[in-house]
C-alpha cells in the first residue's frame, strides 16, 4: 500500500514521534502501529475528500457572521473582508483567520460565491489549496435556509489543485500534489436542525500514480451545540457534535467509504476502505501559520473507526486486524486517544 503520512495527521505523526526504543513501551506501541497505518491512510483520503465540504461551511460561517454583524444589509453588499472577530483577545479579519492570506471570495451572479485560493498558501490543517471552488447557494442566502430539495452544492473548478507535505519512514519530507478530478458534495440543513454533508463519488488521485483514482461517499450530520446559527462567534470554543451517518449499503455500516486513491496490495487496482464518526465533539481551536492566526477543527470526543472493506486489497501478514478505532478523551482540558488495534489498546 502507498504509506502518504500528510501533516493533517496531527495525532499519528504525535504517536510516533514519541515511540522509545528497547523498552516494554516500544512493544506495546509497535502492537498498534499497523492500525496507525490504516487511520493515517484512511484520514488522509477523508480529509481531501472534505475539503469542499469544509470550504462550504467555512463560508456559511463568514455569511452567517456578517449577518449578525450587518442585519439589515444584504450579504452582497457587505465587504466580507472587514467582518471581524475576537479570537485570543483581540479582534481579527474573520476571512482571514478562515481562509488565510491572499484568499478572495466573491460574488458571482445571484446564488454563488466563488472562493479562490493562492498558490502555496498552507492551510491550518496542513493541506495547500490552489485555484477555485465555486459554491452554488440554490437561491437561499444562508445556509440555515438550505435544504435537501434546495442544497448548497460546493464545485471543483478545473485549476483546483491540492497539496500537501508528506514525510516517508525515513523521516524524509517531499511534496505531492492531488488532483481532484470530479465528485457533488452537497450541504443543507435538515428537519432536526443537523446541518448535513453528502459527498458522492469524490474522485482524485496522487498526480504520481493517476491510475489509483478515489470514488469516496458518505454521508456526515453536524449539530452545532449553540443552535442552527453558524455565526464564527456563536460556534467558537463551544462543543459541535459531528457523526457519520449509516449506510445500509456502506462496507460495515459506515458513514463514508468508497475506492481510495492507494494501490491495493497486488497493485491491481485501488484499495477499498471506510471511516465511521461515532459520538463526536470537535471544538473550534486557532492556531498560528505562515499567514497569521487561522482556526480548524479539533476532535475532542468519540470515536473514528477506520477499515479496510476487502481482505483482498491488502496483505494480512503486514495487517493481522483490518480495522482500527481511535477513541479520543478532553479530560481537564487534556486531549488524549487510545487505539484499538487487534486486540491490543495504547493510550496517546
Amino acid at each position: 500500500m502507498n504509506r502518504i503520512l500528510a501533516t493533517t495527521l496531527l495525532a499519528a505523526l504525535a504517536f510516533t514521534g514519541c515511540m522509545k526504543d528497547n523498552s516494554e513501551e516500544y512493544k506495546k506501541q509497535q502492537q498498534v502501529i499497523p492500525g496507525v497505518d490504516i487511520y493515517s491512510s484512511a484520514m488522509v483520503q477523508q480529509n481531501v475528500s472534505t475539503q469542499m465540504a469544509e470550504a462550504g461551511l467555512r463560508l456559511a460561517s463568514l455569511l452567517a457572521e456578517a449577518k449578525v454583524q450587518y442585519p439589515d444589509t444584504p450579504l452582497e453588499e457587505v465587504d466580507l473582508s472587514k467582518i471581524e472577530v475576537k479570537v485570543w483577545d483581540d479582534t481579527r479579519p474573520l476571512q482571514l483567520l478562515l481562509f488565510g492570506s491572499g484568499t478572495q471570495i466573491a460574488r458571482e451572479g445571484a446564488d454563488s460565491w466563488r472562493i479562490t485560493y493562492p498558490d502555496g498558501l498552507l492551510q491550518t490543517d496542513g493541506f495547500m489549496l490552489e485555484g477555485s471552488l465555486v459554491v452554488n447557494t440554490n437561491g437561499t442566502e444562508l445556509l440555515s435556509d438550505a435544504t435537501f430539495s434546495t442544497p448548497w452544492q460546493v464545485v471543483m473548478q478545473p485549476d483546483f489543485k491540492i497539496k500537501a507535505n508528506t514525510t516517508d519512514g525515513l523521516g524524509n519530507s517531499r511534496q505531492v500534489s492531488i488532483a481532484m478530478q470530479s465528485g457533488t458534495t452537497k450541504l443543507y440543513l435538515d428537519e432536526t436542525d443537523n446541518y448535513v454533508v453528502i459527498l458522492d463519488m469524490i474522485r482524485a488521485n496522487f498526480e504520481e500514480s493517476e491510475q489509483y483514482v478515489s470514488g469516496w461517499n458518505g454521508q456526515i450530520n453536524i449539530k452545532p451545540e449553540s443552535g442552527k446559527n453558524l455565526a464564527f462567534s456563536e460556534i467558537y470554543d463551544k462543543d459541535i457534535h459531528v457523526e457519520s451517518t449509516n449506510i445500509p449499503m456502506a462496507p460495515y455500516g459506515a458513514g463514508c467509504w468508497g475506492s481510495t486513491f492507494y494501490a491495493n496490495s497486488s497493485s491491481t487496482g485501488s484499495m477499498g476502505m471506510s471511516y465511521k464518526l461515532q459520538n463526536g465533539v470537535y471544538r473550534c481551536r486557532s492556531i498560528v501559520v505562515s499567514s497569521g492566526v487561522g482556526v480548524y477543527m479539533q476532535i475532542v470526543e468519540g470515536s473514528q473507526i477506520c477499515s479496510f472493506t476487502s481482505v483482498g486489497d491488502y496483505n494480512t501478514a503486514l495487517y493481522p486486524s483490518g480495522e482500527v478505532e481511535y477513541k479520543w478523551s478532553n479530560t481537564d482540558g487534556k486531549l488524549s486517544y487510545t487505539i484499538y488495534y487487534n486486540g491490543y489498546t495504547y493510550t496517546v
